[in-house]
């Protein structure tokens, strides 16, 4: 007897092993993933994200650092300074107000403005300051010698606008001049001084 429930157990056994080791694998891989691998690969995960953040928020403090260095700077000048900056190089072109000044200008020097005409900035030359435009301005003047002519640029010259001389042409037989000037404006906002005051 023993040996015919000994041998129906080896048949049993031997009908059923592939099946039940498969499914005995299965179980021990599906509670692998769940209670090792998953929670692994979670971790793992983890640990990039906090990596990613940590590099983001290092990048977003050495950038609040610059900035709160910047606005230090800032904060240091003198209020008369940086006015006195913002009439050099105004936020906008203010095309009434230069030729009100180069009339001003002409009229001291003892010259008549005969042209003004005013181009789209070139900015060749400019140093590659953000926000930083310029205006180009071709002037006519006439009837005054070279010395009325140097009073006319020394005029431009002390003029709080800050002003470039990028050609002259005299002509001394018909006591005429040109002359082109570039004028600098801002193109983007200024930080503004008005919460300090």
């Amino acid at each position: 007897m023993a040996s015919l429930s000994q041998s129906k157990l080896l048949v049993w056994i031997g009908r059923n092993l592939l099946p039940s080791g498969l499914a005995l694998a299965a179980v021990i891989l599906a509670l692998g993933w769940l209670f090792v691998f998953r929670p692994e690969f979670a971790r793992i995960r983890q640990a990039d994200r906090t990596a990613r953040l940590q590099v983001e928020r290092a990048a977003k403090e050495e950038y609040l650092k610059k900035l709160d260095e910047l606005n230090a700077a800032f904060e240091a000048y003198d209020a008369e300074d940086v006015e006195r900056v913002r009439a050099m190089i105004p936020a906008e072109e203010d095309t009434p107000g230069l030729m009100a000044m180069l009339e001003a200008a002409a009229r001291s020097s003892d010259l008549q403005l005969t042209s003004i005409n005013f181009a789209a900035g070139d900015t060749t030359g400019i140093p590659s300051v953000q926000g930083l435009g310029a205006l180009n301005i071709s002037i006519g003047l006439q009837h005054g010698n070279y010395q009325r002519f140097k009073l006319f640029l020394e005029a431009l010259e002390s003029n709080l606008r800050l002003f470039d001389v990028r050609s002259a042409n005299i002509n001394p037989v018909s006591a005429s001049y040109s002359l082109t000037i570039r004028a600098y404006v801002w193109t983007a906002s200024a930080p503004s001084r008005a919460t300090r005051l």
